[in-house]
């Protein structure tokens, strides 16, 4: 009995370790604002957000804890919108794997990674610049010193942003394509259209479906996974088109064929593969 229950306990953590894989909403992921836009959003917030006077008359502990304050107040606001991008782009480890390889083909999951990499880093960087200057700053024994050391800080923090202009660019790219893929469910009833391509997949899908793919009479209209769904014998099913696939090594297929190729390997579906037995799609059936 102690066995069953235990098997029974591993089989429902899978289960809902499987779900927990699957529920990610690409949409939700805000915009990547570019390096020179990211400085200007900060620095605009602490001019805002913190008191913008200091006297000469003022004790020289006041003065301190004015310029201190700016400086947290900027590392923290870095450190907060850092954050949230790397919490909002999914960790491929940690969603399904039909999207963390479809990531890979569409954007190399490598780049990817260093991409998110360099963003840590720098919130990393940027934190331990903070602690720095405030440490410093407690030292300082005038208005002068306090606001070179206060500018120092700043200019740093705004240099080590600037220098991931690359990345951001990179993720606002990434976070544009996954917002535009469609809403694929893993885990339900699938049937999966593939086959050459102009074979008729996507014709199928739109007389199946609400769907409205693109059809055109020559190869490789369709680019990219489209998603339908239908009713059969009252069950909802989803109905996927995928681009044409050829017939050569795996090694040999584009980005466009790879899509397939990753729905196929990944998708417990029902595969209905499509020929043209006319042969006018270009290719024989042999």
């Amino acid at each position: 009995t102690f066995v069953a229950n235990c098997r029974e306990f591993s089989v429902r953590s899978f289960g809902s370790a499987v779900l927990n894989m699957v529920v990610y909403n690409f949409k939700r992921i805000q915009v990547v604002p570019t390096g020179k836009d990211f400085v200007d959003i900060i620095l605009s917030k602490t001019q805002r957000k913190t008191p913008t006077v200091v006297h000469k008359g003022y004790a020289i502990s006041r003065i301190r804890s004015f310029y201190m304050r700016k400086v947290k107040f900027t590392a923290s606001n870095y450190n907060e919108k850092l954050s949230q991008i790397l919490q909002d782009f999914p960790i491929l480890d940690d969603i399904h794997p039909f999207y963390a390889d479809l990531i890979n083909v569409l954007y190399d999951k490598d780049h990817y990674k260093l991409a998110l990499g360099q963003l840590n880093t720098a919130r990393h960087l940027i934190d331990q610049l903070g602690k720095d200057y405030v440490r410093l700053l407690k030292y300082g024994d005038s208005l002068y010193r306090c606001k070179q050391l206060k500018k120092a800080a700043l200019g740093r923090m705004c240099t080590i942003m600037k220098k991931q202009s690359a990345s951001l660019a990179y993720l606002e790219q990434v976070r544009q394509h996954l917002a535009r893929l469609p809403s694929i469910d893993p885990n339900t009833r699938t049937l999966l259209l593939c086959g050459y391509p102009n074979v008729g997949k996507s014709s199928f899908m739109n007389k199946m479906t609400r769907a409205n793919v693109d059809v055109q009479p020559y190869a490789f209209t369709t680019k990219s996974l489209f998603v339908g769904h239908m009713d059969y014998k009252y069950v909802r099913w989803q109905v996927l088109d995928t681009p044409g696939i050829l017939d050569h090594p795996l090694e040999e297929r584009n980005t466009i064929e790879m899509q397939s190729v990753t729905a196929l390997a990944h998708l417990h579906a029902c595969v209905l593969f499509m020929v043209d037995i006319s042969e006018q799609c270009g290719y024989t059936i042999k």
